[in-house]
């Protein structure tokens, strides 16, 4: 009784979907803090719980687990690069870039940020990024900036001897970049989050709503779409993609990069109707043909195929449309939304073609939007069986197994990627 009583605060406070992570491992995180505590009784930990605020906190950072690396999914950095140069730059020379990256953690991914943008030639003065964590541990670790190995895993490592100085602690991040970056405690999950800064170019927000029940969804994509301006773009995971197919925001996609535009259109018709929202969410309900487009049916990407960078929104496609390859069809109704009917069709397609290892990951892919955690993950295995050097699978896999506590297999599963790209580098 004592540990659902601690599950509905997790979820009222931060919006935690127990499924996302399973019962099993805030089990252990609560045991470990009782354990820290020398508490015996849940009961009375949970009193111990309600009345202190450090032990929330302490609580939270047993629960969450950040899992961050630097230049982790390089591709989106890469593309970040090629929008600052081919489309903000332009129209901004003199402007200054304001970027967002929540949840933090313990600061790889804005620090990946900073580095890549001073990279693609920005003056550090035209260059603001705010990173919030609902972890006071992990932003104190971000501040420190000192880091080992394992946040370089995965990733051409030239960058670390610019901007790295090796220390007996660690590898120590250079000033000018850690001067970039300000650190800021915060819950997304708060209606007024961020309420009085100026809006953001950017947003990188990454696997983090996947751990949300739907409820906070539904409100965290409105403060997302609030902090940002007209046209600015948004990163998520690639688990999350779908979440925004009912939004104001416009798939944008570029070889495997999944990004969403905020659709101008929109944000006119919202100011118009709503002329006093002061910084409120917009759910988009009543102009929701405004920002259809018709999706694409090649392969690639996380449900649907690449697009390019600039494609006038259209009206969406109803499957009686969509072509006769189930899979195609699967794909494109799980970018849509229509979970359910993409499982099924890839079923009916896996019937037709048992040894198709896209089929399995698309099916594990949906899935795992759907919180159908243990599936997908017999999913993403039967692709690696069917072809072993997979990378996609290997990954989905790998942070699969990170969300249910699996650290060992996980780690595993990241040292046959990191072979596999060793191997592809020479």
């Amino acid at each position: 009784m004592a540990q659902s009583v601690i599950e509905a605060l997790l979820k009222s406070r931060i919006g935690l979907d127990t499924n996302s992570i399973g019962a099993d491992a805030i089990a252990s995180a609560i045991s470990q803090r009782m354990a820290d505590c020398g508490i015996t009784d849940i009961a009375n930990y949970l009193g111990k719980l309600q009345a202190s605020t450090q032990e929330w906190e302490a609580l939270i950072d047993s629960v969450i687990v950040p899992e961050t690396w630097f230049f982790r999914e390089p591709e989106s950095f890469a593309f970040l690069k090629h929008y600052v140069l081919s489309e903000w730059l332009p129209a901004n020379p003199q402007g200054v870039l304001r970027v967002l990256s929540v949840p933090c953690a313990t600061g790889e991914e804005p620090y990946s940020i900073a580095i890549a943008l001073l990279e693609a030639g920005l003056n550090p003065t035209n260059i603001h990024i705010d990173a919030v964590d609902i972890s006071k541990k992990c932003l104190l670790k971000a501040q420190r900036a000192i880091y080992n190995q394992y946040s370089f895993r995965g990733n051409n490592r030239s960058f670390q001897e610019r901007y790295f100085q090796p220390t007996e602690a660690g590898y120590q991040l250079c000033e000018q970049v850690r001067c970039m970056v300000n650190f800021i405690n915060g819950n997304l999950a708060d209606p007024a989050f961020l309420a009085d800064r100026p809006l953001y170019d950017l947003v990188f927000c990454r696997n983090l709503l996947i751990y949300f029940d739907v409820t906070t969804k539904d409100r965290t994509i409105q403060v997302l779409e609030r902090l940002l301006r007209p046209e600015g773009l948004l990163f998520v995971g690639h688990a999350e993609t779908w979440l925004l197919f009912k939004t104001e925001f416009v798939s944008v996609r570029q070889h495997s990069v999944v990004a969403h535009r905020k659709s101008r259109v929109c944000e006119n018709v919202r100011k118009s109707h709503h002329p006093n929202l002061q910084g409120q969410g917009f759910t988009g309900k009543n102009i929701d043909v405004l920002n259809r487009r018709q999706l694409p049916k090649k392969k690639h990407s996380k449900f649907a195929a690449p697009e390019r960078l600039n494609v006038a929104p259209q009206n969406p496609i109803s499957p009686k449309d969509l072509k006769v390859n189930l899979l195609e069809t699967a794909r494109t109704l799980a970018d849509q939304g229509s979970l359910n009917e993409a499982v099924k069709l890839c079923n009916d397609y896996l019937n037709q073609n048992q040894v198709s290892t896209e089929a399995y990951l698309l099916l594990g892919q949906v899935q795992q939007a759907m919180a159908l955690n243990e599936r997908a993950a017999q999913s993403f295995q039967k692709a690696i069986y069917l072809q072993p050097t997979h990378e996609e699978a290997l990954t989905h896999l790998a942070l699969l197994k990170e969300h249910q506590g699996d650290a060992d297999s996980a780690n595993l599963l990241w040292q046959r990627i990191y072979r596999l790209t060793k191997h592809r580098q020479f």
